[in-house]
Formats: C-alpha cells, structure tokens, sequence
C-alpha cells in the first residue's frame, strides 16, 4: 500500500506557492531584513491597484502606506526580527488618500533561513472592513435602542401633564430612602428625611367654574412652584389628581414645615391667570417625619394624616 505522505511529498513545491500566492483572498507577503518586500501575493498587489506582483519588489511599506502607518509596520517588523516573538490578529486601521478607511486583521512572523537564521519577516493581513462597519452600525443601533430604553424609562415614571415623576415612582423612591435611612440610622446615623402632601383646595370648584383646561394649569402651576423651591436633591412628584408629594432629603420636621410654609406662601401670592381671568389658588399641606413613623405605611399615613388636618382646619394651612 502506498503511503499518502509519499504522494505529497512529490508536490512541487513551487506549485504549491504559487497556488496559494495567486489565489488566496488574504494578502501574503515576504520581506527582508530591511523591510523591503521579496514576494507578494496578488491579492497584496490589487490592494494597491497593481496587476503584478512583481512590481512590489523592492519596495517598503513607505511607498504605500501613509507615514505613521509605514512607520509603525518598520517598527513591529524590527521587533520581530530582533526577538522572533510573531504578532498575531492585530487589528489595523489604514487611512487610504481618499479618504476611505480599510481595516485588516494582520499577523507578523519572523522568516527563517534553511539554518534557523531571521531573514526578514513575512505576513498575512485579511480585509475586515465589512465586519468593522457592520460592528460600527451595531453599535450605532444599540447606542439608539439605549437611549430610547432610557427614554421610554423616563417616560414612564413621569407625569405626563405636570412633568413631575409620577404615583408608582413616588413609591419606589420612598422605599430606597426609606430603606437607606433605615440602614444608616442602625449604623448611628442620625440624618433622616420627610414627606409633605400637597392638595389643592377646591379643586372641583376650579374645574368646574373655569373648566378643566384651567385645572390642567393650575395642576402645572402648581408643580413649577415645587420643582422651582426644592432643591435638586429633592423629589416631586404627582401623587395623583390635584394631589401632590415631596421626599425631602436629609431633612428634619421643623425644617420640612418651614419648607412647606414656604411654598404655601408662593401658591398664594401667585395666581393663574388666564387671559382676563385670574384664579387665585391655594393649598393644604401635611408633612411628616421618617422618625415619626415605624413603617414606610406609617409614614404615609401620618402625612395624609397630617394633609387632611390641614383640609379640616379650613385648607390653606400646614400641619
């Protein structure tokens, strides 16, 4: 039986070089000493617009290439050629004088003599720009679909005709400051935090006078005032109807009082005024404390509580 490495052996060498030299789509390339080309493949001669390999002999990289470019190639080939340690998939960025960009995926081997001697060095590069822009244009998309994700996140936890966050996202961010309170106050911190409530009074009166459209500005009158007078570590939020809440952050029941005294104030002295109607507004506010309460429900509803003792008491107060 004939052995099949028999067979192979009695393959020219020459025909198995110019096989792969004329007919590979990847380039191939040899070089000496000096990095200057000694082979080439064709397709490393139609990168550069020319019909024979030939015509690369005995040039370099410099005659191509833009200068860092080149440069860089000299610099990684000398390396080689110094430590005979190959370089392996880098991924290169070849800015051509047109303005176009290619990328290639180029790896570097130092070239050996029949003595083990570096000669030179020799390499293959595979045009990758296809991919690299369909990676970029991934990338685009996601970076799209990231932002509408955050907006549509945005959206909703946002009340639409106020701006301010909504009833579920009021709750969400009463249980995380709730909670860290709760976590720091067990370590000895002694910072906390408080609710208010905010109602309008009469509000169906409003509506039912003025119409709805002017209950739709006051609702947003009311929640410019508020988002104006807190601070951006605070948060406002739309509870639901004419009803409004504050989280007020690292802040105690005497000072979150005066806050909201404050704002009582402001929504007084400052109607809505529509075209020759003005509207005059007021609101009944509660506001309690977390040290107050021993339950996120408890909080809320000392706060209501304390919103409908102020409604009790002839609205326009806070308790």
């Amino acid at each position: 039986m004939n052995n099949p490495n028999d067979e192979k052996s009695k393959l020219p060498e020459g025909l198995i070089i110019n096989t792969i030299m004329n007919n590979s789509h990847d380039t191939i390339y040899f070089k000496d000493i000096k990095s200057n080309f000694i082979l080439n493949s064709k397709a490393h001669a139609m990168q550069f617009g020319l019909d024979d390999p030939l015509k690369l002999v005995g040039k370099s990289d410099f005659d191509f290439f833009p200068e860092v470019f080149a440069q860089q190639a000299y610099e990684d080939e000398q390396n080689i050629i110094f430590s005979g340690e190959p370089i392996i998939g880098r991924i290169e960025r070849w800015g051509k004088s047109d303005g176009t960009t290619t990328w290639l995926s180029a790896s570097k081997y130092p070239f050996y003599d029949h003595e083990g001697k570096i000669i030179g060095t020799w390499g293959t590069s595979r045009d990758i720009t296809p991919l690299k822009n369909a990676e970029e244009e991934l990338a685009k998309v996601n970076q799209k679909l990231i932002k509408a994700n955050r907006k549509l996140e945005e959206l909703s936890v946002i009340d639409s005709l106020s701006g301010l966050y909504n009833h579920r996202h009021f709750y969400e961010e009463l249980k995380k400051t709730f909670d860290l309170n709760l976590r720091q106050r067990k370590k000895g911190n002694t910072n906390s935090f408080s609710v208010a409530f905010l109602d309008i009074d009469n509000f169906k009166n409003i509506n039912d006078t003025f119409g709805h459209l002017v209950g739709d500005l006051a609702i947003k009158h009311i929640a410019d005032i508020m988002t104006k007078e807190t601070r951006s570590i605070d948060g406002c939020f739309r509870y639901g109807g004419d009803e409004f809440a504050i989280i007020l952050t690292d802040t105690n029941i005497d000072i979150a009082k005066k806050i909201a005294e404050k704002l009582r104030k402001i929504v007084e002295n400052s109607p809505v005024i529509v075209n020759d109607t003005t509207v005059m507004l007021t609101v009944s506010i509660g506001v309690a404390c977390y040290t107050e309460a021993d339950s996120m429900k408890d909080l809320i509803k000392k706060t209501d509580d304390k919103l409908y003792l102020s409604k009790n008491e002839g609205r326009n107060k806070v308790n």
